[in-house]
């Protein structure tokens, strides 16, 4: 085999071509910027995460697993003394948030943004007396954040970011105030705008998927087996070689043959394998430890997915209840908080709640609580029934109230 069949079999099985890797990690990497003190517009990118998105099965099927258990949640406006508004322009936009979505989608689409780039974008401008009545999520891949370049001493998120711009596909740019966008971000610890993404940490799970998926495409579409045809005639003085006209016809008729089909041929040859099985291979197991850490990377937790082994029904709910109450509860109403404090009403005394509690898997712990209740105030009762006195807090710590 010459040289440039020797590239091409290499190339169509490890996925490389001259000079080029072909992996997520040798792709434009990044290009990290702090951006503390700047008056300048910084995009939000992180370098085709959208692709990467849709055509990796494992990365999407834990973004949307995460976007669709955080949009499962019921909003409950209230106010800091608990009591449950029904009567607001808030409810109206939650009820209707824009023309095309439920606020469930609208939930969806932030989190999607957020696992994607750290950061989440809406269009909510606002109208007379402050309310606000359209809410619509943005690709946050066509954002571009306006820094202000002041300096330490600010107290508020408009004295850091002057405004927003959009990118339309057609490259038309609109300007977009401080006050027509809710801007979320998911932290990163360094930067307090523009957040590196989770992908940048995942650049090697995932460039080790591609390119399981990749090998095991090429050995089922284009390699059945890899060996050696050796000649075995022989006489007196031991093995007589292939004549160079044998050897070229016999490799003119594997390259011209399909995938399927024998190779036959009146020389008398006997093959050598020089392939381990797919199963030695270790790809499934590759697969599932580079799953593993994408899950990981968002919090979850690996009995909720799809398996081959090891998931029994009390892993799966154990598994569901960790995830709701490590990540997707406390993320959904991180995201609640943010909504309230950007729109103002925290200064009004208003709360808006992320409601898990009618989710099935959790309503076991909801059994607790109450059970537990019960026994606290049969204790209670006792403890009043033997002539204690006790005061108002007592009896409330009595009750884990």
């Amino acid at each position: 085999m010459n040289n440039g069949n020797n590239l091409n079999f290499w190339s169509s099985f490890f996925g490389l071509t001259d000079n080029q890797l072909g992996r997520f990690s040798n792709q434009n990497v990044p290009q990290y910027s702090r951006v503390w003190g700047q008056k300048t517009a910084v995009w939000v990118d992180t370098r085709d995460a959208f692709n990467l998105y849709l055509t990796i099965p494992e990365l999407r099927a834990v973004i949307n697993k995460r976007a669709s258990m955080q949009s499962l949640n019921k909003p409950v406006l209230m106010r800091n003394d608990d009591e449950i508004i029904t009567d607001h322009w808030l409810n109206t936009l939650i009820n209707k948030p824009n023309p095309t979505q439920s606020w469930a989608d609208v939930v969806f689409s932030l989190s999607v943004n957020d696992a994607l780039f750290s950061n989440a974008f809406a269009y909510s401008p606002k109208r007379s007396f402050g309310q606000r009545n359209l809410f619509l999520p943005l690709p946050s891949d066509k954002m571009k954040i306006e820094l202000s370049g002041k300096k330490l001493n600010q107290m508020e998120k408009n004295g850091l970011i002057d405004g927003f711009k959009f990118c339309y596909d057609t490259d038309v740019e609109e300007n977009l105030t401080f006050d027509e966008i809710v801007y979320f971000t998911t932290p990163d610890g360094l930067n307090i705008v523009n957040p590196s993404s989770r992908l940048d940490s995942l650049q090697y799970p995932l460039s080790n998927i591609k390119a399981s998926y990749h090998k095991r495409n090429v050995l089922l579409e284009n390699i059945g087996a890899i060996g050696i045809l050796s000649a075995q005639n022989s006489d007196i003085g031991g093995v007589i070689p292939m004549t160079p006209e044998e050897k070229t016809k016999i490799q003119r008729d594997w390259y011209s043959r399909q995938k399927d089909e024998l190779i036959l041929t009146e020389a008398n040859v006997s093959w050598q394998p020089m392939s381990f099985p797919t199963k030695e291979l270790m790809l499934f197991e590759e697969l599932t430890e580079d799953k593993i850490a994408i899950i990981d990377a968002y919090g979850l937790n690996y009995y909720i997915f799809s398996q081959s082994k090891g998931s029994t029904f009390s892993n799966v709910r154990d598994g569901m209840r960790m995830a709701y109450n490590d990540t997707i509860i406390p993320e959904t109403q991180q995201l609640y908080n943010s909504i309230i404090e950007q729109f103002g009403l925290d200064k009004e005394g208003y709360r808006l709640i992320a409601d898990f509690s009618h989710i099935p898997v959790l309503q076991a712990d909801e059994n607790l609580k109450a059970d537990a209740m019960v026994k606290r105030a049969d204790a209670l009762n006792k403890i009043i029934a033997a002539g204690v006195v006790l005061t108002e807090d007592e009896q409330r710590n009595i009750l884990g109230v």
